[in-house]
């Protein structure tokens, strides 16, 4: 919840907005999304996830570029994009939707994206009591499946991760800690704020451990990688300027990377709430270009 004052004449008026809140309580243990058909440009698979037990699997969707069945000789860039809290893959079938536009428009260079089906609030890390680990899901299991399946650039250069809000915590800590997997990480309001302040579902998968919460959030994993990140990590953070709140720590997060010296792309956006689209539409300058930044070189590797 927030509060903005707005001047109507003479009177002032104060007027609480309340954040649109996602229901933290379904899909706990929905690895497998329940919904089969597929939003537009995507496909839905299953994936074998020993790291779950013997004879388990997760879902994901994935887009394949306009050339991917007929240039049988060409590799692929990989994107694996993370849901915010409370949602599941399909919420990414908007951004593949920009994302086919992009590169119709060749304004970004075709890439494979992988919609992640995460858990409503496991913050894309595996749980202290260890029955839910969704990071060692994504990390052991789900990346080698894409890599063997479908014809990937197989390089850290080229391996991409962004989320929105708890994908966007998602994508620091896989990003960050994982830092021989990805080169390329792409944060959008990444809710990475002290324990106490998040939801209690959060914390219970934290065990209520601030050491454990401490152990595996961004701000830890980029102090102690700085060596390794500075110079060879593509790192960008985006941010809506009316959850003031988040905005602050956010940006407290931005001073710490300028001061460890890891250059970055740091964009707050002018009256973009705290939704993925909203901040995507709202900027003012063309936010897929990053991509093209970030895979440079690309042909240099088919």
């Amino acid at each position: 919840m927030y509060q903005r004052f707005i001047c109507t004449g003479l009177v002032w008026l104060n007027i609480t907005i309340v954040l649109a809140q996602p229901d933290w309580t379904k899909g706990q243990n929905e690895w497998i999304d329940s919904i089969t058909e597929a939003p537009e440009h995507t496909l839905y698979r299953l994936f074998d996830s020993p790291s779950r037990g013997e004879n388990t699997k997760a879902s994901y969707l994935i887009y394949l570029p306009p050339s991917y069945q007929d240039n049988i000789n060409k590799r692929y860039p990989v994107i694996y994009w993370l849901h915010g809290g409370g949602g599941n893959q399909r919420e990414g079938a908007w951004m593949v939707e920009q994302i086919h536009n992009a590169i119709k428009e060749n304004t970004m260079p075709e890439v494979i994206v992988v919609l992640v089906q995460g858990l409503p609030s496991v913050r894309y890390v595996n749980t202290k009591d260890g029955t839910r680990p969704v990071e060692d899901v994504i990390i052991k299991d789900l990346i080698q499946h894409i890599d063997l399946t479908y014809r990937t650039l197989n390089k850290r250069e080229y391996r991409a991760i962004e989320g929105m809000s708890m994908g966007g915590y998602g994508a620091l800590h896989l990003g960050l800690k994982y830092h021989g997997l990805f080169g390329v990480v792409s944060a959008l309001a990444p809710s990475i704020l002290p324990m106490k302040e998040e939801n209690i579902h959060v914390q219970e998968n934290f065990g209520y451990d601030e050491e454990y919460y401490s152990l595996n959030d961004p701000w830890t994993h980029v102090r102690e990688n700085a060596g390794f990140l500075r110079g060879r990590t593509e790192l960008r953070i985006l941010i809506g300027d009316t959850y003031e709140k988040l905005s602050n720590v956010v940006n407290s997060f931005h001073l710490l990377l300028d001061d460890l010296q890891i250059k970055h792309q740091y964009y707050v956006i002018a009256g973009a709430e705290h939704r993925f689209a909203d901040i995507i539409s709202k900027a003012s300058f063309n936010t897929f270009s990053f991509w093209a930044e970030s895979f440079k070189g690309i042909e240099m590797d088919q």
